[in-house]
């Protein structure tokens, strides 16, 4: 197997946490490989993230159009280099069984149990076997083993800075530490109300860190929190809402394999947690069946979160709040690009998701359907809340979505898309419109800015 040659620019994709950084990066990928002599390498630290983007999804695709190689680490510690993103995959060598094992050390290393010293130590005797076994799975696959020292001679790093610090990049980040970087956030929306653009703490200041905020707003945070100089923050505007990007997206022909109806309502899935609990989650979805379906006769098109896999607790909710029994007359799963479903879509709605952005750059109104009341790590004094004190996430209180806590909310929303479309969207899209600059090609700008910075 021969991995494709390196090239005059070699660019490292740093994809942490995962196929969010690819997505937000993916439309800046694309602009750099027009230029003659770049290749950019995708480079995955947390193994388990390979396999949470379906490898038949809209974004897993486009991914294989435009990585020259993937770089993954494995489970056994030690970094592999394939040249494609299924072959990465498939050489990911660690079972469910595997998985149980592995869960099971950690609570003896670091749960309740490690008071105890005796089983601590068997902890630690678990946890070296069963990485050995693991170790000799990862020979038996063949693929070849990358040096970290060669993450050195990078030119630059594509990447969102904020993950940096994460225990599974502590070695990337040592590798990297003199590499140029180049950073967006993976997830988009109003970041400046977030906690990690509202630090306390100074800290030193980064020279070798370029920042491309979605918003102005987040500039002062990037400086107080990241360290980064006013020199080295670049306003672009949002690549991933440029117009020919989103057409581009749409065209592709591997995304329709997937049949979807004519016109329906997107469900932008997100996995039940502390703030939507699976009793509030069930109870949203059977509200959202009932209005949608029962009484407007729209079908609903569902496209699962990364972390909300197939065979897990969160699909058995869908399957049993809007009815197995309903599947394919009523709704159906999706793996197609978010551009895709919400091009085709008479409205969406969330849970909680930055994919509302997305949904607003395509003139879509969402509903968010998020109860956080009584819940008190997300319902104190420290809640963020909306005009009528309600505790609420950084979408809602922005203006970017319809919130609705409880099924009359859900119901008023729908109603007032249905009948009054213009007039539902607008106030959604003049907050967009306040909060993000528009550029027309913001890809092209980020793009050229990074070659001429790495070219100096």
């Amino acid at each position: 197997m021969s991995i494709k040659s390196q090239s005059s620019k070699h660019f490292l994709l740093w994809c942490s946490p995962g196929f969010g950084v690819v997505d937000i990066w993916l439309p800046v990928v694309k602009e750099l490989k027009t230029k003659k002599g770049i290749t950019i390498d995708f480079v995955f630290p947390e193994p388990s993230t390979l396999g949470l983007e379906e490898k038949n999804s809209g974004l897993f695709n486009l991914s294989e159009k435009f990585s020259d190689n993937v770089i993954y680490r494995g489970y056994s510690g030690r970094w592999f280099i394939v040249p494609t993103l299924i072959e990465a995959r498939t050489g990911i060598k660690f079972s469910s069984f595997d998985e149980k094992i592995a869960n099971f050390s950690v609570r003896l290393l670091r749960g309740r149990a490690s008071k105890y010293c005796a089983l601590k130590i068997v902890g630690k005797v678990i946890s070296i076997i069963s990485r050995r076994f693991i170790f000799l799975k990862e020979n038996l696959g063949g693929q070849p083993l990358y040096e970290t020292k060669l993450f050195n001679f990078a030119d630059g790093v594509l990447c969102d800075i904020t993950k940096e610090s994460k225990h599974v990049n502590q070695e990337l980040t040592k590798n990297l530490k003199d590499t140029f970087k180049f950073s967006m956030l993976h997830g988009l929306g109003p970041n400046w109300v977030e906690r990690r653009l509202r630090c306390l703490n100074k800290v030193s200041q980064r020279d070798n860190i370029i920042v491309y905020p979605m918003s102005s707003l987040e500039n002062k945070g990037y400086q107080k929190c990241f360290g980064i100089l006013p020199k080295n923050i670049v306003n672009a505007g949002i690549p991933r809402h440029d117009k020919d990007w989103i057409e581009f997206v749409y065209r592709q022909s591997s995304f329709v394999e997937n049949p979807v109806f004519d016109s329906f309502v997107f469900i932008i899935g997100r996995p039940a947690s502390p703030y939507n609990t699976i009793e509030r989650k069930k109870r949203m979805l059977k509200d959202i069946y009932d209005i949608v379906c029962n009484k407007f006769k729209l079908k609903l098109v569902v496209k699962l979160h990364p972390k909300e896999p197939l065979y897990g607790i969160d699909v058995e909710i869908y399957k049993s709040e809007l009815g197995e029994e309903n599947y394919g007359i009523n709704w159906i799963f999706s793996d197609s690009h978010i551009f895709k479903l919400g091009k085709q879509s008479f409205f969406c709605i969330s849970f909680f998701s930055g994919v509302i952005m997305d949904m607003l750059a395509l003139n879509k109104p969402t509903i968010e359907c998020l109860d956080l009341d009584g819940l008190d790590a997300y319902d104190n004094n420290n809640s963020l809340r909306d005009k009528f004190g309600i505790p609420v996430f950084q979408y809602r209180y922005t203006g970017l979505v319809l919130g609705a806590s409880n099924r009359l909310e859900i119901e008023k929303h729908v109603s007032s898309i249905l009948s009054q479309y213009e007039e539902t969207l607008l106030p959604l899209r003049l907050k967009y419109d306040k909060y993000f600059e528009s550029f027309k090609k913001s890809s092209e700008i980020i793009s050229n800015d990074i070659i001429r910075r790495v070219n100096v």
